[in-house]
């Protein structure tokens, strides 16, 4: 049997669960991630130098910005320890120069498994967050229901639930400004705010008063909520009132038509003054047999592709009235498949949620 060649041994060794699409994940949108991480707080650039001088400052800024994301202890050792480097370079010590380079991957070997332990916290808190929204088996009443939900991150800020109290459901969608963990973190706050607030309260407009109220005050300064609270009847009406959110979409079967839902409010968390109070409304819909109720928050609408074009309105207009007839788990897959293939490769930026319901009276 011929030996293998070493190198080969070795290449094989370390690209064999090598794939393009994780090369392509690479360079699409880690390499962007990491790129607006450093970038945050960087100052613009002076437009008065000319541009050799600007990309110094800019190289010294972004190596400044890269240094203060490590730990005061490891900041230290790596500037001694690049500096030891460039000279054993520079005067051929190479013994020094190895040295430093070992240290140096020691350094960037506790950086990676720092990032390894949070990610696996980030995954356990993904799971959590999945659990606790409704699953598809929820039942409503004299309604078909079925639900999508995916995150731009491990971890997102879109929520929607299904609440029962006395003799009507209430539907909630919502979407925390913002993405990852905080965003996560105040979406559970929502959750918790809300299954306490409704046995209390009789209709969607109280509950979104009073998430106001409560729910504001625990919001950071550049954070706010839009939100649909919907209560639903088992006879069909529907009574719903949104702070900020995207529309409804009601599809009338026996119209063959669909019509927008859009009810005066603002963001919870804004430093709205009292208009809060003064513009929330609310608006009846009365469903009959057959019409659909489509829920989604602003990912959907505003999913792009590589040429930074958004999937629209009317695409998702368009889709509902050409597959109202279909079961709505059908309907839903249609509009997943055609905003997947609208995107293709582009990194999403925003979660994406919708929630869809059909009235079936028995």
């Amino acid at each position: 049997m011929p030996k293998q060649n070493p190198i080969k041994r070795i290449f094989e060794l370390y690209t064999s669960d090598l794939s393009f699409s994780e090369i392509e994940r690479l360079i699409r949108r880690d390499a962007s991630d990491i790129y607006e991480f450093y970038t945050t707080n960087i100052p613009k650039p002076d437009t008065s130098k000319n541009r050799f001088v600007r990309a110094l400052i800019f190289a010294r800024s972004l190596f400044n910005a890269f240094l203060l994301r490590i730990s005061p202890a490891r900041r230290i050792v790596y500037i001694i320890t690049l500096l030891v480097f460039f000279v054993g370079v520079v005067q051929a010590a190479w013994g020094y120069a190895i040295a430093a380079f070992l240290v140096i991957n020691i350094l960037l070997a506790f950086e990676l498994a720092d990032k390894l332990i949070v990610k696996d916290d980030l995954i356990l808190a993904r799971k959590i967050q999945e659990d606790l929204m409704p699953t598809n088996n929820q039942s409503l009443k004299n309604f078909e229901y079925t639900s999508f939900y995916k995150s731009a991150k491990e971890v997102g800020g879109d929520y929607y639930d299904i609440i029962e109290s006395n003799s009507k459901s209430y539907l909630v969608i919502g979407d925390i400004s913002g993405k990852g963990l905080a965003a996560a973190l105040y979406m559970v706050r929502v959750q918790a705010i809300l299954h306490t607030l409704v046995s209390d309260l009789n209709t969607a407009k109280e509950v979104l008063l009073k998430l106001n109220k409560v729910f504001s005050k625990k919001l950071r300064k550049g954070y706010f909520l839009t939100i649909i609270a919907a209560g639903i009847e088992e006879n069909g009406r529907v009574k719903a009132c949104s702070a900020g959110h995207t529309p409804i979409f009601w599809y009338k079967k026996n119209e063959e038509q669909l019509e927008e839902i859009n009810p005066r409010g603002i963001g919870i968390g804004l430093n709205d003054r009292g208009i809060f109070e003064n513009t929330l409304e609310e608006k009846k819909i009365r469903m009959n047999e057959d019409d659909i109720l489509f829920f989604f928050t602003d990912g959907l609408p505003e999913a792009m592709n590589s040429r930074k074009s958004q999937f629209g309105f009317d695409r998702i207009k368009k889709i509902i009235e050409g597959n109202a007839d279909k079961p709505i788990e059908e309907l839903k897959k249609i509009i997943i498949r055609e905003v997947d293939f609208f995107c293709g490769d582009a990194v999403q930026q925003d979660d994406l949620t919708m929630v869809i319901i059909k009235y079936l009276p028995i």
